[in-house]
């Protein structure tokens, strides 16, 4: 059994078509996809007086003259996982002077994105054979889950458990407490119930899968920078940001594997007793893909490769 493993491509339009051209490039039997998967920052197009449109792009002024470039520049948007809305002066005014709207537009946007991505997936993977399997993380708000729950192909096993080959897999989508308060996250001893709850279900749990957002904390896989009080990262200084719950339970039932995301920094792979943990880490923003190809034979990790591109 071949299985195509991502996490954390936060909206990019890129990534999500990599991701589904993969499966077949690299020939798996499944692919993985766990959160987060809604962007971040809105792009405002603002309508200039003399014809063309203006706005802020990565910290830059820009502006398109012409309909070919503006559609380049939502290419260009889009790849790096933010979202964008063409609008006059008077409704970016508008939208300024009241954070509320703001938010709302953001929250449309992010939601329709989605309904896209999984209208995407109907239709180049029906009939393939291919299993695809998909869930929230922690920057998700709670309504991802309703509109991966409507694809045809996809199966949203957020919060359940579900058969992989002959493996069953537990998904859990929150994690512990960041500097940004997010839509799901708890502390580790509200983590701590709900994880042992969920893997309650699974018969054998020994030759499961474990497929948490969240890293466990003290390995290699949970390593970020530093941050200020102002939340600037440190150049220098990495710390441990994982959930000590999700170590809890790795080390307690020691399943053969269990897949993370969340932490961008830490690709990576690391044993703690018989489990085989792997972060494939993140480079979204880049519109680069960073994935792992995992081979699993009489209930073993065979083989793995890690993919960037």
């Amino acid at each position: 059994m071949k299985i195509f493993f991502v996490s954390d491509i936060h909206a990019s339009n890129h990534c999500y078509r990599k991701f589904l051209n993969a499966l077949k490039i690299y020939k798996v039997d499944m692919g993985i996809l766990l959160g987060d998967l809604t962007g971040k920052l809105l792009i405002p197009l603002v309508e200039k007086a003399g014809g063309g449109w203006e706005t802020n792009f990565l910290g830059n002024p820009v502006e398109a003259h012409t309909e070919q470039e503006l559609t380049e520049l939502k290419r260009q948007i889009e790849m790096v996982g933010y979202y964008w809305k063409q609008m006059t002066p008077d409704e970016f005014e508008d939208l300024r002077q009241h954070p509320e709207k703001q938010d709302a537009l953001f929250h449309e946007l992010a939601l329709q994105r989605l309904r896209e991505w999984m209208a995407l997936a109907d239709e180049r993977l029906a009939g393939s054979g291919l299993k695809l399997y998909m869930a929230p993380g922690n920057d998700d708000v709670m309504e991802v889950d309703d509109i991966i729950s409507d694809s045809e192909v996809i199966v949203n096993c957020n919060d359940r458990v579900v058969m992989v080959g002959e493996h069953e897999m537990v998904t859990f989508a929150w994690a512990n407490p960041t500097p940004w308060d997010t839509p799901r996250e708890k502390p580790d001893e509200e983590l701590q119930p709900m994880l042992e709850a969920l893997i309650a279900q699974v018969k054998d749990v020994k030759n499961s899968i474990f497929n948490l957002h969240a890293p466990p904390y003290g390995f290699a896989l949970d390593l970020a920078p530093e941050l200020t009080k102002d939340l600037i990262q440190a150049v220098d200084r990495k710390i441990h940001v994982g959930s000590r719950a999700v170590a809890n339970v790795i080390q307690k039932y020691q399943p053969f594997l269990s897949l993370h995301g969340h932490i961008h920094e830490s690709r990576g792979i690391q044993k703690v007793g018989r489990t085989t943990m792997i972060n494939p880490g993140s480079e979204y923003s880049e519109g680069v893909l960073r994935g792992v190809v995992l081979q699993i034979e009489n209930g073993k990790l065979k083989d793995y490769i890690f993919t960037s591109g």
